[in-house]
Parts: structure tokens; C-alpha cells; sequence
């Protein structure tokens, strides 16, 4: 009833006294929404002439009150607010309309209240101001949300973490500054699906398994490789979690995620000495008549988490592994470390990428998960077993950028089979690569250190190492990986470990 005489009065301003009266019998006067009172005061009298029941529940006191003290207003209007509500109030007996939010104290019990003051003239047949009609509104509940709302504001304003907020699709609906200060994207992201956040590391099966662990148990947490607007990529500590609704069903994803730290300044030299370990065990390079690897490992200024090794099995079977755990600091290398004590014992005992893999995605499961936290900790790799006597490879590569094998008529090949990253999955569905080859062809295997660059594609940075690699492959071993380390040194800022490892088969 009061929204529609609103309606009417403001619509037609020389609405006649008996039409509103009429208005009023017709809409019933005596409407009584709780968080509502109207009112209707005589202006050639100054007097109120009704004033719905509904405005004891908002300010404590009855009807009958105003129809004896038109000024009893100005009594519940909180001190703070009545000075500068009043000055405002005074155009009404003008036959001015009045729209304000202000305070006012329940004369019961004592509370405060906001409200909202909404006032409009009706005029009679000579067109003058006769009866001002006015609605007062309890905002209080209202005003509570804005202030929680407006806490919450700068809460995302001022956190240091990363806030991404996307709806049920997968689009994003917010961001804080932090997210910008991290990533470069600003506004323009709003709108957009997370895919472009994407940093080309992940197949599609990798973020399929974070969406089914957060529409399954609420969250994920883990470490994920992010990648900024220049193109730049770095290591994000990141959790997800799933807002349901009354019903259960999720209609937001809210994103938490900031930036791993450098490590702490006075850990340098422990941390110089560990990097020092962890080159000692990389292996050395091995030669016979039927194949020469060699291996190149360039630190960052982080301790990291590359490190490869290889084994001769047998006298026609050797096996090449290199891995990069993800992320820096001290967690990274023992992950590395753990993983270099067993190596040897899992490649000659199941000597197969696919049964390799297995064993390894155990040993992270076992190890690293028994706290019942997903995704915590992982590493990328490739293995590549090398069959000398028939000449041909068997590889898996386990979220890891595809190594590449050069044959002597030019034809280049890429090792891009493989699964998920180690110690990710409970269970790994491997799928494994063989390719064959004649005498003189090069096997390059290297960390995702090498493809980091501005470039935004991922795609298009290992396009262009392997061009690079082709100006080289004609190279005997050692005199290879001195000219790339050389390019390295040249070319590269060292945002990562750069791990590079060579084979050529006889």
C-alpha cells in the first residue's frame, strides 16, 4: 500500500486531498508492515491526522503520542543526528518533499535504529501543499549488511593474500588489489573464465582433478605454477574452496593464494652449502660405445627442486630420469634428496617408465599425504629407458615439458606421452611413449627452467629452445652443453633451476 501511494503522489503532485483520503480507504490505512510506519499530517493545522500502529514496533511509541505532540519526533531522533535532521526537515512545512537516513533510539528499549525518512506532498484543488505523506522505514538490519559489507571491503582492499572469487562456471567475479600486485591482471580479468590464469604446465586432466577434489571435499590445497601478465612464472601457495548455498549446491569458488617467500636471509649460507650437496649428486657423465650422456645443472638463487640421474641396467638398457619438485627452499630439495636415495633401486627394479612411475607416485603418496591433505607436494619428471641393442626409446613424461629426440635427417620428435605429475593422484594412469631410432641421434631432456621467458605461451617458448637446440646438434656432448651453458649465462635471468640433460645414441 505505502510503496503505491508513494507511486501515486510522486507521479501526480496535484493529487486532491479526497482522492488520497480515498487512496488511503482504498489501500488500507491501517497497513501495519513491522519495519514500516506511515503517517499523514495536516499542514494548514501542523497536526498529524494518521500515523500507522506499526510505528511503535520501529521507535516505541504509540500512534495516540503523535496526535498530541506533533514535535514528539524530534525527541526519538538520536542527539547526534537531531540538529542537522531537523535543519533538514524544516523544508516540509514548505510543502517540500524530504528524503534522508539518519538515528534515531527506540523510547522502549533503548536501542538504536536506523531509518530511512521518506516525505511527499499532496496538494488540493488549488494545487497547494495540503497533507504531507511520509514513510519511515527501519534500515537497521540493512545498515548492519553495508557496514559488514563495506569491513569486508577493505578487509580484500588491504590482505596481503591474493582473493579471486569466481561464480559456479568458473568466471570471475572479484579480485583484491593483492591478486593484481601478484598476477598484473586488474579489471579487466572480471568477467573472464580462469583459463587464462592458466601458466601451460597442467594438461587439462590436472585442473579436471582439482575441480573434482573441491566439488567432493569442499577444498584443495597445493602448490600450483602461476603465471603473471609479463609472462613471467612463479610458485603460488593456493587454496579453493567451494560456497554452497541453503540447498548444499556450490554457487561460489573463493581462491586464496600468495606467493612462496624467499628464503630467509640468514639461512643463505646453510642454503649455499645444500646446493652444494645437491649438485654433488647428480650423475656424472657416462660414455660407451653405445651411448654418451652428459648433464648440465644451472641453480637459481633459490634452493630448488631439480635433479637427474641415470643408470645402466643391464648391458643394452639404460635409464634417464629428471625431475623438478615444485617449488623453492629447503622443502623442495629434501623432497629432491628423498627421491635421489631410492632412484637407483626403483629404475633397475622395475626399469619400465610406466612401473617406474607407479613406484614413485607411491613413495609420494606414503611419505607426503598421510595427514589426509591433497596436492600438498609433487614433482614433475620425465624417464626415458634406452634399449642401445634395438635401438629404440620408452618414455613417460609425468607433467613435465616433452624432451625432444633428434634424428640425424633432421626429423625431431617430441616426448609428450605421459600422466599426471608424481605424487599428485593416488593412482596414476600412465601412458607411455616408444620411439625408434638410427645411430647418431640426440636425446635432450631439460627442466621447465629453460621455457620460463616473457613470452606468454608456454607453446611458443619451447618452439623456440628447440630451434635454438637444432644450432647445436651436431656437437659432440661436452662441447654442447659448454655452448648452452654459455647461452644460459647470456641469454637467461635465472628466475629458476635450469637442468639439461644430453644423450647421444650410437
Amino acid at each position: 500500500m505505502i510503496h503505491k501511494l508513494l507511486k501515486k503522489t510522486k507521479k501526480d503532485t496535484n493529487i486532491p486531498l479526497k482522492d488520497l483520503l480515498q487512496l488511503l480507504d482504498e489501500w488500507n490505512a491501517l497497513y501495519n508492515k513491522a519495519d514500516q510506519a506511515y503517517w499523514l499530517v495536516n499542514l494548514a493545522e501542523r497536526r498529524f491526522i494518521f500515523v500507522s500502529p506499526s510505528c511503535e514496533k520501529i521507535c516505541g511509541v504509540p500512534p495516540e503520542a503523535f496526535y498530541q505532540d506533533v514535535e514528539v519526533w524530534k525527541k526519538i531522533i538520536h542527539p547526534e543526528d537531531r540538529e542537522k535532521i531537523q535543519k533538514k526537515r524544516s523544508v516540509l512545512w514548505k510543502g517540500n518533499s524530504f528524503e534522508h537516513e539518519y538515528r534515531i533510539i527506540h523510547q522502549r528499549d533503548g536501542t538504536v535504529r536506523w531509518v530511512l525518512d521518506q516525505t511527499f506532498p499532496a496538494f488540493d484543488e488549488n494545487g497547494k501543499p495540503a497533507i504531507l505523506s511520509g514513510v519511515v522505514t527501519d534500515i537497521t538490519e540493512i545498515k548492519k549488511m553495508r557496514e559488514k559489507l563495506l569491513l569486508a571491503e577493505k578487509v580484500y582492499e588491504h590482505v596481503q593474500q591474493a582473493i579471486l572469487i569466481t561464480d559456479e562456471n568458473g568466471f570471475i567475479q572479484f579480485i583484491n588489489p593483492a591478486f593484481t600486485e601478484i598476477t598484473g591482471y586488474g579489471s579487466e580479468a572480471i568477467g573472464l573464465s580462469l583459463d587464462f590464469l592458466h601458466s601451460g604446465y597442467y594438461n587439462e586432466n590436472f585442473y579436471q582433478t582439482i575441480r573434482k577434489t573441491v566439488i567432493e571435499k569442499g577444498q584443495w590445497r597445493g602448490r600450483l605454477r602461476g603465471r603473471r601478465k609479463n609472462g613471467e612464472v612463479y610458485v603460488q601457495q593456493t587454496t579453493i574452496t567451494a560456497i554452497h548455498d541453503q540447498e548444499g549446491h556450490p554457487i561460489f569458488y573463493l581462491f586464496i593464494f600468495s606467493e612462496n617467500e624467499k628464503t630467509a636471509t640468514n639461512l643463505k649460507d646453510d642454503l649455499k652449502l645444500a646446493q652444494e650437496v645437491q649438485k654433488r649428486v647428480l650423475s656424472k657423465p657416462l660414455k660407451t660405445e653405445s651411448i654418451d650422456i652428459y648433464g648440465m645443472y644451472v641453480p637459481s638463487e633459490e634452493l630448488g627442486g631439480d635433479m637427474y640421474a641415470w643408470y645402466q641396467i643391464d648391458n643394452d638398457r639404460y635409464g634417464i630420469f629428471l625431475m623438478d619438485v615444485m617449488g623453492h627452499g629447503v622443502a623442495a630439495s629434501l623432497i629432491c634428496m628423498s627421491v635421489r636415495s631410492l632412484l637407483n633401486g626403483v629404475i633397475r627394479k622395475c626399469i619400465y617408465p610406466k612401473e617406474v612411475f607407479h613406484e614413485l607416485n607411491k613413495h609420494m603418496r606414503l611419505l607426503y599425504h598421510e595427514d589426509g591433505r591433497m596436492n600438498t607436494y609433487y614433482f614433475t619428471a620425465v624417464y626415458v629407458m634406452v634399449n642401445t641393442k634395438k635401438r629404440f626409446i620408452e618414455y613417460a613424461s609425468a607433467g613435465h615439458p616433452p624432451g625432444f629426440l633428434f634424428h640425424q635427417n633432421g626429423l625431431v620428435e617430441e616426448l609428450d606421452q605421459g600422466c599426471a605429475p608424481i605424487g599428485l593422484l593416488s593412482h596414476l594412469h600412465v601412458e607411455t611413449g616408444k620411439l625408434n631410432y638410427a645411430p647418431g641421434a640426440t636425446l635432450v631432456l631439460y627442466s621447465d627452467g629453460v621455457i620460463e621467458g616473457p613470452n606468454s605461451s608456454v607453446r611458443t617458448n619451447i618452439e623456440m629452445f628447440r630451434e635454438k637446440l637444432k644450432s647445436f646438434i651436431h656437437l659432440e656432448n661436452k662441447s654442447m652443453i659448454t655452448r648452452m651453458h654459455k647461452m644460459f649465462k647470456e641469454e637467461y635471468q635465472f628466475t629458476d633451476d635450469i637442468s639439461l640433460v644430453v644423450a647421444k645414441l650410437h
